[in-house]
């Protein structure tokens, strides 16, 4: 009964966004008890503490850059369109062609410095807690876990991919947007 439940829900979760769950049900088939609690990880990864959509999604599609999955890297980035973050904007982000609006380009730099463990790490934490309070880090970091858990867990179980194809099309995105505005 659980089986088939998580089953239904991963398929209406794929169909949605267009993104390949066949790991999920996978796992599903391994270990029904395992498959819970991979579903239960969404629930947390996904809570943004309050943060709004533009530097949340601007950490968890810099983390999931990072990790090189382009099916994960196109489903953040359906997740972000949905939450109403602009198209453009994610472009400017990956590709560095156009303007980025300040709180994803602070966004960014966090979850980058996370995953670098990078020297300047507490001057950006304290630079983002000024901005947008604890919850608002604590947001960040769901988010950047977030970027980084599926793809190197799809990776770690063989159904890792590059991420190419995503880059060279949110490239053309920005060259229009570029051109229509000039």
């Amino acid at each position: 009964m659980m089986r088939a439940y998580l089953k239904i829900q991963f398929d209406k979760f794929g169909k949605r966004y267009g993104y390949d769950t066949g790991y999920f049900k996978e796992v599903v088939e391994l270990d029904v008890g395992g498959a819970t609690k991979l579903g239960m990880v969404a629930s947390f990864t996904a809570h943004r503490f309050g943060l709004s959509a533009e530097p949340y999604f601007a950490a968890k599609v810099t983390a999931a850059r990072w990790a090189d999955c382009g099916s994960c890297l196109r489903l953040s980035i359906s997740m972000a369109v949905e939450a109403g973050v602009e198209r453009t904007a994610l472009a400017a982000m990956l590709t560095g062609e156009g303007d980025l609006p300040p709180e994803m380009m602070l966004a960014a730099r966090y979850a980058q410095a996370v995953i670098d463990n990078a020297p300047e790490l507490a001057e950006i934490i304290a630079e983002c807690e000024s901005r947008w309070g604890r919850e608002g880090v604590a947001g960040l970091s769901a988010a950047t876990v977030s970027g980084l858990f599926y793809p190197l867990f799809k990776r770690g179980f063989g159904y890792g991919n590059i991420c190419e194809p995503v880059l060279a099309e949110l490239k053309a995105v920005a060259r229009r947007v570029s051109a229509e505005t000039a």
